[in-house]
């Protein structure tokens, strides 16, 4: 997004992962529905058509800080004026999205995503139009960028299960803030260099990351992890493929704040991120999920 100055108890684990045997591509095929593709396809179908309207339209679905409506909230986050804003947005939803798909799907999560998926489309744009307001400023915001974070969000949750069911014995879901918090060290060191709030921040998330490290530690669920990853070829390196998803993002998704006459609104990326991981696990860490079997075949 973009801001315009002047205008039930967790799931017991399991003895051993599932067999393996099969490949990727295999088990994707098998366990993954044409129509969810078609599903996700509208999200970019819909922005570059929101896109092709009239300026004059698009400008006044903006969300304005001063003069907020429930319409805004929901229109400014499909609004974009400049192709590459536009383009930037599209290929991140289609990677973040796609990664997080693929993941949940393998790690047979796929409710899972579809039920995250749509609460970031529909419940998300006004949460954070919503939000945005907690800082007053005489500006206006637009963008899809805030529910394409709300993807990359997702990931390390999807990475979590992903790693338990397919390449480890241990309780790697209940691992996942640990993921989750490894990457907003990223995100704080990236988005605020050389600051005093950086230093305090990281500082806190890195802590906070420790604790999960040590319990990890313990519990020699890295060790096991490593081992699977180096020997389940496939299984492992969409395992990688994951984690250069999960640490990779907070480089494009917190630039610099300024980009020619516009402040990127690093604030609602920030929002996206953290409220869309913690829903989901909270969703799974309370059980939502369990009694929804998921598909076996094609």
């Amino acid at each position: 997004m973009r801001d315009v100055l002047g205008f039930a108890p967790a799931v017991s684990d399991v003895s051993r992962p599932p067999d393996t045997g099969a490949s990727v591509l295999i088990v994707l095929h098998e366990r993954g529905r044409l129509r969810d593709a078609v599903a996700l396809a509208v999200v970019p179908v819909a922005l570059v058509g929101v896109f092709a309207l009239p300026a004059s339209l698009r400008s006044s679905l903006v969300f304005s800080y001063r003069e907020p409506t429930l319409v805004t909230a929901y229109g400014a986050n499909v609004v974009h004026f400049r192709l590459a804003h536009l383009l930037a947005d599209v290929v991140g939803y289609v990677l973040l999205a796609g990664t997080g798909y693929v993941l949940a799907v393998l790690a047979e999560r796929r409710h899972l995503f579809l039920a995250s998926a749509l609460t970031y489309l529909v419940a998300f744009p006004p949460i954070l139009s919503a939000l945005n307001l907690a800082v007053p400023r005489n500006a206006v915001t637009y963008g899809f960028s805030g529910v394409v974070a709300a993807f990359a969000g997702f990931v390390p949750l999807a990475l979590a299960t992903y790693a338990k069911h397919r390449l480890s014995a241990g309780a790697w879901v209940r691992q996942a803030p640990g993921v989750f918090l490894a990457s907003l060290v990223v995100v704080v060191a990236v988005a605020l260099p050389d600051s005093r709030v950086a230093m305090g921040a990281t500082a806190f998330v890195v802590s906070a990351t420790a604790l999960y490290g040590v319990s990890t530690l313990r519990r020699g669920l890295i060790t096991t992890l490593a081992r699977s990853v180096r020997d389940r070829r496939g299984w492992g390196d969409c395992f990688l493929l994951g984690v250069v998803v999960v640490f990779g993002f907070p480089f494009a998704g917190f630039p610099q704040p300024r980009v020619g006459g516009s402040v990127v609104n690093l604030y609602v990326h920030l929002l996206g991120y953290c409220l869309a991981f913690l829903v989901p696990y909270v969703a799974l860490q309370t059980d939502a999920f369990a009694r929804m079997p998921e598909p076996r075949s094609s």
